[in-house]
């Protein structure tokens, strides 16, 4: 890759451990450990979904998820989640996203089902996504919920919707999760091993900040004009052989965090070493990389290789709990 000046930005949501009741075993990480003590950190805390809003698109979400399926962007609309979601003790766990394993096609049938039950309120389903939806209606809907990025997996009763509206939100939740309830498509879901649908988190539209200059390298549904997410750093090299900037969002560690998975959680970890940490840091080395930076909710770490070896700057070992 002929590429000394290029800056790279490395977004990873929940890149640090939470759940401080865990302890995090001893990790073995040693060139994320020798990045970390070339950089210079930066305190940044930012909730998740605002990290989302920063880098993966730019505008409106709904107007642009309309112009992705042809809709009438002048519609009212709201942001459709389906989640997966099990009653605990205090709170509701679910599961959103990919790891619901929803196809367009079935995501397409789930919404033919919701539109013949809410036909007489006008209510109409729209997949722009396999896992993202949108839903228009005949009047604007006045209400606020936190956003789903920010829950971490599970819905407590302070999560609840505010606002003029508020009432009639809670009464669509109750009324598609019992329609959905033993229905014939989660039925043909769980014969597959698969999570059945059987809720649905409502939101108003969002506005993304992200450059739309700087080539975006993602798999999050989320995103708009994003190029598929390489597996190891060989594979970007492959993908940019002349770009100036590149920013790569992986929310992988999302999901583990979120269930306080920490064996996934560390596992993950060990992936990277080897197919991103140690490689960008002898591209570092090697000068082909002039900046790498890494982002997640606490900060961001700024990266150049150092003209002398900062011997005199004693850095802990990465434990997942601080940059």
């Amino acid at each position: 890759m002929p590429a000394d000046n290029l800056h790279l930005t490395l977004v990873l949501p929940s890149l640090l451990w939470p759940h401080h009741e865990t302890i995090v075993p001893k990790l073995q990480l040693p060139a994320l450990n020798t990045l970390r003590q070339w950089s210079k950190y930066f305190s940044q805390s930012t909730s998740r979904s605002q990290l989302y809003r920063q880098y993966l698109w730019q505008g409106s979400w709904l107007q642009l998820a309309s112009q992705q399926i042809n809709l009438d962007s002048n519609n009212y609309s709201l942001i459709a989640i389906p989640i997966s979601q099990t009653a605990g003790m205090h709170q509701l766990q679910y599961l959103d996203g990919k790891i619901l394993g929803l196809s367009i096609e079935e995501a397409k049938a789930f919404c033919e089902v919701l539109n013949t039950w809410l036909r007489k309120d006008g209510w109409q389903f729209w997949p722009a996504n396999p896992d993202l939806w949108l839903v228009t209606t005949p009047q604007k809907i006045e209400f606020t919920l936190p956003s789903l990025l920010d829950l971490s997996g599970s819905i407590n009763g302070t999560a609840k919707p505010t606002g003029t509206d508020a009432t009639l939100i809670l009464q669509r939740q109750t009324e598609l999760q019992m329609l959905l309830y033993q229905h014939p498509l989660n039925q043909q879901r769980i014969a597959r091993g698969l999570p059945v649908i059987n809720g649905f988190w409502f939101e108003t539209d969002c506005t993304g900040t992200a450059n739309n200059e700087i080539p975006l390298y993602t798999d999050s549904s989320w995103a708009f004009h994003a190029h598929n997410l390489p597996t190891n750093y060989i594979e970007l090299t492959n993908f940019t052989p002349s770009q100036q900037e590149v920013v790569l969002f992986n929310d992988q560690l999302c999901l583990p965090v979120n269930q306080g998975d920490l064996y996934t959680y560390m596992q993950i970890l060990q992936q990277w070493e080897q197919n991103w940490w140690q490689p960008l840091l002898t591209a570092l080395q090697n000068r082909q990389i002039h900046q790498l930076d890494i982002r997640c909710e606490e900060g961001l770490l700024k990266i150049c290789k150092p003209w002398l070896p900062p011997f005199w700057r004693k850095t802990k070992p990465f434990s997942g709990l601080s940059l």
